[in-house]
């Protein structure tokens, strides 16, 4: 019923939890084209070192759009326009955003069947005024910051927002907590769909192959964590929790994957507290490179305070590594057994590292996490999405 139709999805980027759904469900389409968002004052990022400018680097053409075995049926434009993301200015995004794309599907006379944009703002917004345009059937998925965190700027965002969801023929999200919030807020049209992952990228190598190719110690018990340097990130708990392991257990060795604006300040924090030798900066690693770090390390640890529900999460259980985490958005429906990782609460840096040492002794069964990841693939996700295109067509 797909083969003859045309997908059009509206992002802020076209990698990891947009880029991979999207080029497994390539085979079931005739044409996806995918509209990307981009703020052209995020390139400066990449030669301006000033912490403001590198920290909107993460949105540049380079980190957001990835073009990896992208699909001959899978055609990617870029939406360029200026806005400002502090407090009630970024509403004005969502006309721009939306006078963008229309530009973007007018000029390339983009011809399509139905709607999918991810997070309610801006691209939902925009995703609303190209429905009303050309008159076609509009998903819209709310992630988590969309919810949980836009809608507390004022009551004139949350209303919006709102407005927005409302105006979608079906929207979805990614988690039970995630659905609970917005029936808080008056939208009822929910289904939920976990996120996931690409078995061709996660997948389990042996540890000792993983840990020579990139210089790794052997002896160490080796922790890896992977998220921008952000606020919400908790990473400063994660520091204090190391602390407490290492004065415990001196034998970790964490590597964390990823940039952001507080890098300055929890690279201090490190330092001021002596644990060069333990934790290890990489910087952002190309999505498609990560399964090696997964290989060579012994268990994943976030310390996020908000999630909707982590693509990372699912890729490290693709890995047969158990997530070590806390009890934010939609983790605990997914690591529901301690065969999986072990939880607590959030920003408790004390509790993150008892379960860090928990996690040390423990004897983890991979087979078992492999074997449950596998109804996380991106294969099954996307399954139970195309019933939704395929209903609303």
């Amino acid at each position: 019923m797909l083969k003859d139709k045309n997908l059009l999805v509206l992002s802020h980027t076209y990698n990891s939890f947009i880029k991979d759904p999207v080029e497994v469900m390539a085979k079931d389409f005739n044409k996806i084209y995918v509209l990307v968002r981009l703020h052209p004052l995020a390139e400066l990022g990449n030669i301006i070192p000033i912490p403001f400018f590198r920290s909107r680097a993460k949105y540049s053409k380079k980190y957001s759009v990835d073009l990896t075995n992208k699909p001959n049926n899978v055609e990617i434009f870029t939406v360029p326009f200026f806005y400002l993301p502090f407090k009630n200015l970024y509403l004005k995004a969502g006309k721009r955003h939306a006078k963008k794309a229309i530009e973007v599907i007018e000029k390339n006379n983009l011809k399509f069947d139905i709607i999918h944009a991810h997070f309610a703002w801006s691209s939902g917004y925009a995703g609303v005024k190209v429905k009303e345009k050309y008159n076609k059937p509009l998903v819209v998925t709310g992630h988590g910051y969309d919810i949980y965190k836009l809608p507390l700027r004022s009551e004139r965002f949350k209303r919006e927002i709102v407005k927005v969801f409302n105006s979608a023929d079906q929207v979805l999200t990614v988690s039970e907590e995630n659905n609970k919030h917005l029936k808080s807020m008056g939208v009822n049209n929910v289904k939920v769909f976990p996120n996931g992952y690409a078995p061709t990228l996660f997948y389990f190598k042996e540890q000792k192959p993983c840990r020579e190719d990139l210089g790794l110690p052997m002896y160490k018990k080796i922790i890896i964590t992977i998220g921008n340097l952000e606020p919400y990130k908790g990473y400063e708990y994660l520091v204090k929790a190391l602390d407490i392991v290492r004065k415990k257990n001196p034998n970790i060795f964490c590597l964390h994957i990823g940039a952001g604006s507080l890098e300055g300040q929890i690279k201090r924090m490190v330092s001021e507290r002596g644990l060069e030798e333990y934790i290890s900066f990489l910087g952002r690693i190309p999505h498609s490179e990560l399964v090696d770090y997964f290989g060579a390390s012994d268990f994943f640890v976030s310390s996020s305070l908000s999630e909707g529900n982590p693509t990372v999460m699912f890729e490290s259980l693709g890995c047969g590594k158990p997530f070590i985490g806390t009890k934010v958005g939609g983790v605990p429906e997914i690591i529901s057994s301690q065969e999986y990782g072990l939880l607590c609460n959030s920003a408790d840096e004390e509790a993150l590292a008892e379960n860090i040492l928990k996690a040390l002794e423990k004897g983890w069964n991979t087979g078992k996490i492999l074997s449950y990841a596998k109804e996380f693939s991106w294969e099954n996700i996307c399954k139970n999405i195309e019933e939704v295109y395929k209903d609303l067509l």
